[in-house]
């Protein structure tokens, strides 16, 4: 009888050993948790990670084709006037002091029936939606205030500042020039132009112009002015 219940007494502890206490589970499932958790927050990590990479590819490419268009046209500035089609005759090349606005004429274009001579009027602005936006305008057809082509360069930018090399061998954000007299033909010889995003990067460029200046020493026009020498319309410059 001794013997039988030593034997019952061995087998209950046996059959307790083999399991888990509560404890003993609560543990293991709260370390799981744990586990779980840290995963989850790497992964998310990981994932994150991921997308600014890919958004800056993005930004990085859309700044490489914004850099290259800028160039191309840059390098294709002609001394011609525009007559903007509301009474008034801008000058090759100028800025708007006001905000963000490049406006100027570019060669090097088709010589289609509609645009015979392969010049435009090119603008750059940044619009409502934080784009870089670049339009175009045949220079013998459109108007400014005509909806010309449009084309989105770059997305969530802050500002686009531009300097122009001046006489005075000096950085200027205005063209012409506030303190100096130019003809509206008149072209900055150097111009400086950084990009600046809404994630506060910024990419410069130093872009060469055109020296092209009729009668640096003669005062034709002041800023802003839309006269020409001899009275002429400036719209028939070539």
């Amino acid at each position: 009888m001794f013997l039988a219940a030593r034997s019952r007494s061995l087998q209950f502890r046996r059959g307790r050993q083999a399991g888990f206490t509560l404890i003993e589970a609560v543990v293991s499932l709260m370390l799981l948790a744990v586990m779980s958790v840290m995963s989850y927050q790497a992964v998310e990590v990981i994932l994150g990670a991921n997308d600014r990479s890919r958004g800056q590819l993005e930004d990085e490419s859309q700044l490489h084709r914004a850099w290259q268009v800028i160039s191309r046209d840059i390098m294709h500035l002609r001394p011609r006037t525009f007559a903007d089609g509301l009474g008034s005759v801008e000058g090759a090349y100028l800025t708007d002091p006001s905000e963000f606005g490049l406006r100027f004429s570019r060669g090097g274009g088709p010589m289609v029936r509609s645009n015979p001579t392969g010049i435009s009027r090119i603008e750059y602005r940044i619009n409502s939606d934080d784009q870089l936006e670049r339009l175009s305008w045949p220079i013998t057809a459109s108007a400014l205030n005509a909806e010309g082509n449009r084309v989105i360069l770059a997305n969530n930018v802050d500002n686009v500042e531009v300097e122009q090399f001046s006489r005075g061998n000096i950085f200027s954000p205005d063209w012409p020039p506030i303190n100096e007299n130019h003809h509206l033909l008149s072209l900055p010889r150097m111009i400086r132009i950084t990009i600046i995003l809404e994630n506060s990067s910024e990419t410069t460029r130093l872009l060469p112009g055109l020296d092209f200046d009729p009668n640096p020493t003669t005062s034709l026009t002041g800023s802003g002015s839309d006269s020409t020498p001899n009275g002429g319309a400036g719209a028939n410059e070539n």
